[in-house]
């Protein structure tokens, strides 16, 4: 049995392994401290427009402006340039404004706020200006006057209530209009409001309208639908009625405009993770000091990243570039003089090569010179020769050269600041790998069935505690000298601990002698055995990346099961059972349940089933549970109706009714409390199924019902085979192929409806029974309980077969949580962070992933036992059989 000291050690070990990722690869992008960079030219322009249209797809803006648009056709081709903005992961509107309008790409700490707040206070194009106007969102505009200087940033926003995701409030266009119109009636205030006409005659001004209204359709009604085409065709007018506005009300030519997108959208109305639906959005620059780019090929004139628009709109207008801006200046963007444009890149170079210095100087401060490693491709030496040979490049009117050179040193200046955001990326590397294989390892050591041959005297112990004790002391010395961060010293003692643990047991475990021994007794069949479950892990590793390959591990397991039907002596209605079930749960990862369309049909259908199991189950419970059962079936009932009433509802335009949102609360919230346990746990699991289910019907879109229906049928003949196999369930090889078949039900329950490695799989209209404005983390819960409630049943089914084979509980966890942490070793030196941002994103993704199962699994398989109970050995006797009764003895 495994020591639940062990396990408490070992969550902390799992939530070292999640959390290291954030130091190696994804580190905070902002650096304090750095210094402003002054700005020695006359700007092309007084004011700037930024229009952002959420959720616009680069696709779909172009098969708009090249077909029936009259002002975007006629725009691109007399007076704009235009092309493509690439965004980076995760694509979500919080992080995209940000790259836009502060040059960076997000913070990762800001997920822990949904997106929504500044973690940490950072600079942008807004704060730099004058005076800055926003009209929108008051997630997003509100967001950039948090840290601005005081009424530096003015921002006018609607209710948040008015973000409604059901289509209650009519078209979404409404959001769009709101923005175009209160800005018409800012204008027309400033005929007689003396303060706002001060505002708006400031220079280095800047205007911001937030157009929401795609993105909410895009979620509702996808973006391939005549609602998303009707708000492209509203921002069309509201742009053109804007200019239109501003050219009279200014008159002088001085005004610079750009049009473009925060993220793009999958077919499905999802977004935030890295396919080119997602991450090209369109961009178009028109007005003041931008050029006219003329189309000459079938590609697009301009291709530029996110953070690049901060350091253009800064440029124009005149202002600093925000200091933690990585964006590099697109000079082809503008059609001033060839000096001006060098000067313009000139301050974009210093800006970044002060970043740069600023995160050399803090990581100097903190190293012995003699462990330091500086970045030698730009020293001090080596940026004051820049410098200069580009100043004097400027003063001789030797543009190219100036330009040639900047953007050397630009490019050199981010792979230093990259460099020093990952200096300690090797050690810690180190560090975490020994944290895993140590934790492996005494995961491993204490589901051996050997028990301890021999105490280890006291000279021995005192020598493996004194040299860890020794190594835990130099390291702290050495950290703290160095003044590192306070998880260096988490990341140095776990592993300590950890190895000091497993050299411990493995010195009272084996000797020579025994070794030798275990070595000789191996046979071929079970060194198979563990062959197959390494072929078996590593197919589970590339699930992530192809989630069909899923289907083959799943298409195995089929024929395993009906292989052991046939062998066990069970009847050909059995058979054909186990095979049609099992069949049917490998082919879900291949089936495309996410289209972008519901279908009712299939979750009523499943539903429908699921009630007639309740109903039956009814006919056999007695007393309180019989009670408890019948208000299931009850709330089955009425959920089923929910379904079918809120998606009438919807197609209808009518939104989600109060009446139907308390309704799908109450009876979810209901379910959970019906939950009984009694000494039959077949019959607990029943119970538990049921009340999940009630809330799992109203989180569905398709075929999920169905699938939850398969895994449950798939489950029972998976363990009524086991229980009837002649193989000895104390042996190691037993409970270790129970934990394989254990992480492979888990696998399947995750990506038999979505693939929980993409954010963007789940469409999220599945939470439009419960809520209809807008709020991240509401939805995250409801994607989570959706995800979790098929594996909570696995952990249920593997908790109970456990019990009757006698094989302790937590050892068949234990084994499982190995396995996967092999698995989650082997992503952590798949994870890059070079090359394009989707690899790098995917990467970071399929670990986080992959680590953050080891917990869910963990907290899955306690609520499973709690819920289960304890085995009564009268209980599984009188239980009736899911599967017919075979000529053996009945279990």
């Amino acid at each position: 049995m495994v020591n639940w000291t062990i396990l408490i050690l070992g969550f902390f070990a799992q939530l070292i392994l999640l959390l290291s990722i954030f130091d190696i690869y994804f580190k905070s992008p902002i650096i304090s401290g750095i210094p402003d960079q002054h700005v020695d030219y006359a700007p092309p322009a007084d004011r700037l427009v930024l229009f952002v249209g959420d959720g616009l797809r680069a696709d779909s803006f172009y098969n708009y402006a090249n077909g029936n648009s009259l002002y975007f056709k006629n725009l691109l081709k007399t007076s704009a340039t235009y092309g493509i903005c690439r965004t980076r992961v995760p694509t979500e509107s919080r992080p995209g404004h940000v790259a836009l309008i502060a040059g960076f790409y997000e913070d990762p700490s800001a997920i822990f706020k949904g997106w929504k707040d500044n973690v940490v206070e950072f600079d942008s194009v807004f704060n730099k200006s004058d005076t800055t106007i926003s009209w929108g969102s008051p997630d997003i505009v509100s967001m950039f006057k948090k840290g601005a200087t005081a009424g530096n940033v003015q921002t006018y926003t609607y209710d948040s209530e008015l973000q409604d995701f059901s289509g209650k409030n009519g078209s979404s266009i409404f959001l769009s209009k709101w923005v175009i119109d209160k800005v018409k009636l800012f204008f027309d205030e400033s005929k007689n409001d003396e303060m706002i006409r001060r505002m708006l005659m400031k220079k280095k001004l800047v205007l911001f309208l937030h157009l929401l209204g795609t993105d909410v359709s895009g979620h509702i009604d996808k973006p391939h639908s005549k609602e998303y085409l009707e708000n492209l065709i509203y921002i069309e007018k509201g742009i053109k009625e804007i200019e239109q506005l501003i050219e009279s009300y200014y008159n002088d030519n001085r005004t610079a405009y750009i049009f473009t997108s925060d993220h793009g959208m999958t077919d499905w109305g999802s977004h935030g993770d890295g396919s080119a639906s997602e991450t090209e959005v369109p961009i178009v620059t028109w007005g003041a000091g931008l050029s006219y780019a003329k189309k000459l090929s079938n590609s697009l004139p301009v291709n530029i990243n996110q953070a690049d628009v901060a350091p253009l709109m800064a440029t124009l207008i005149g202002v600093p570039i925000p200091v933690h801006s990585v964006g590099i200046l697109p000079l082809h963007l503008f059609n001033t003089d060839a000096k001006d444009q060098a000067k313009y890149l000139l301050v974009n170079a210093l800006q970044i090569n002060a970043a740069f210095s600023t995160a050399r100087v803090k990581i100097e401060q903190q190293l012995f010179k003699l462990f330091y490693s500086p970045y030698e491709l730009l020293s001090t030496s080596v940026q004051d020769r820049y410098l200069q040979d580009i100043t004097k490049f400027i003063n001789l009117s030797k543009t190219d050269e100036c330009v040639k050179l900047c953007y050397e040193w630009i490019n050199l200046s981010l792979q230093g600041i990259h460099y020093y955001n990952t200096y300690y990326k090797l050690p810690l590397l180190f560090c975490v790998t020994f944290i895993s294989l140590g934790w492996i390892t005494l995961l491993i050591l204490e589901t051996n069935p050997i028990k301890k041959c021999r105490k280890l005297n006291r000279l021995h112990k005192l020598l493996i505690n004194g040299t860890f004790l020794t190594v835990a002391i130099c390291s702290s010395v050495f950290i703290s000298a160095q003044s590192l961060p306070i998880q260096f010293y988490v990341y140095t003692f776990m592993p300590l601990i950890l190895w000091c643990i497993c050299i411990t047991k493995i010195l009272q475990i084996f000797n020579l002698s025994r070794i030798r021994q275990m070595i000789i007794q191996v046979k071929g069949l079970e060194l198979f055995e563990i062959l197959f479950y390494l072929i078996g892990i590593e197919l589970l590793v590339w699930t992530f990346f192809e989630r069909r390959i899923l289907t083959l591990a799943l298409a195995i397991l089929c024929f395993w099961m009906t292989c052991c039907s046939i062998e066990n002596g069970f009847s050909p209605t059995q058979i054909v059972l186990i095979f049609v079930s099992s069949a049917l749960f490998a082919s879900f990862p291949t089936v495309i349940i996410i289209d972008g369309h519901a279908n009712i049909i299939y979750v009523v259908l499943g539903a429908i089933i699921l009630l007639l199991a309740g109903v039956l189950h009814y006919t056999n419970q007695n007393g309180v549970r019989k009670i408890t059962t019948l208000l299931q079936v009850l709330f089955l009932s009425i959920a089923i109706a929910n379904v079918v009433s809120v998606s009438s509802s919807i197609e209808n335009k009518q939104g989600l009714s109060s009446v139907n949102k308390i309704v799908a609360w109450t009876i979810s919230i209901l379910s959970m409390f019906l939950i009984r346990k009694t000494s039959n746990l077949l019959s607990n699991k029943t119970s538990v199924l049921l009340s999940i289910g009630i809330p799992y019907i109203q989180l569905s879109l398709n075929l999920e019902v169905l699938f939850m229906l398969v895994l449950v049928i798939t489950l029972s003949c998976w363990r009524k085979i086991v229980i009837q196999s002649k193989d000895s369930s104390q042996t190691l090889w037993t409970q270790w192929r129970h934990a394989f078949f254990f992480l492979l039900f888990s696998f399947g329950s995750f990506f038999g409806t979505g693939n929980i490695a993409s954010i963007n799989s789940f469409d999220p209209s599945i939470g439009r029974c419960f809520v209809s404005v807008f709020s991240p983390f509401i939805i995250m819960g409801l994607v989570l309980f959706k995800i979790l409630a098929p594996i909570l049943l696995t952990c249920c089914t593997f908790y109970l077969t456990s019990i009757k084979l006698k094989i302790p509980p937590v050892n068949v966890f234990v084994l499982m949580l190995a396995m996967s942490n092999i698995m989650g070793l082997h992503f952590l030196f798949l994870i890059k962070n070079t090359g394009s941002w989707l690899d790098i994103g995917m990467s970071i993704s399929h670990y986080v992933v992959v680590q953050s199962l080891a917990l869910f699994l963990s907290l899955m398989y306690g609520l499973a036992g709690l819920l289960i109970g304890v085995e009564n050995k009268t209980s599984e006797g009188s239980t009736k059989q899911i599967l017919p009764t075979t000529t053996k003895k009945s279990t």
